[in-house]
């Protein structure tokens, strides 16, 4: 079970999640392996939650905004994560875990709602790469205000010559509409 915090504990929150969740490649250097001192251990690519895209506000349909509106309400952050080379370091592969919670809100019909999230591969000049737009279903149950869950997401990068993963950045967020974003972008922090 995932806890809610008041917004600037929250942000404290993911941000110390997402610090936490870079992998190994938290270096700026390759290290050598301490069991092999003459293998390197490449570094994982950063990962980060794109700002706006980790909450998410979803209103009863009509044109009321108000907290009595509220259906769900959804955060999106890093767990942990880690990352390994193959193919004769060629491919980069980083299994992360994240966790979508839920909060559910005076205008709630279900139990369980829906967050579509993406996960996108961003290359050093910051071009999208690949991105993927996935589902979760996030179960409240009876009596309950909050639920989460965890999905396991990998990544596959394919490596060209010269390129680690200092190279990428992979990026999350919740897939929000033009007014999810712009509700996101207006609130008081």
């Amino acid at each position: 079970m995932i806890r809610f915090f008041s917004r600037g504990k929250l942000v404290a929150s993911m941000i110390s999640l997402s610090l936490l969740s870079a992998c190994s490649g938290s270096f700026d250097a390759a290290l050598p392996d301490i069991f092999n001192p003459n293998k390197v251990v490449l570094p994982c690519p950063a990962v980060s939650v794109l700002p706006n895209a980790d909450t998410i506000t979803v209103f009863q349909e009509g044109p009321g905004r108000d907290l009595v509106d509220v259906e769900y309400e959804g955060i999106i952050a890093p767990v942990s994560g880690e990352c390994f080379y193959e193919n004769d370091d060629t491919e980069l592969v980083v299994e992360l875990i994240l966790r979508i919670g839920a909060i559910k809100g005076p205008a709630a019909k279900s139990q369980t709602h829906t967050f579509p999230f993406f996960v996108a591969i961003a290359d050093s000049s910051r071009r999208i790469l690949t991105k993927k737009v996935l589902q979760s279903p996030v179960e409240v149950a009876e009596g309950r205000r909050r639920g989460a869950v965890q999905e396991e997401i990998v990544q596959r990068i394919p490596l060209p010559t010269n390129r680690d993963g200092r190279d990428y950045t992979i990026v999350l967020g919740l897939q929000l509409t033009k007014e999810e974003l712009e509700y996101n972008r207006n609130k008081v922090n």
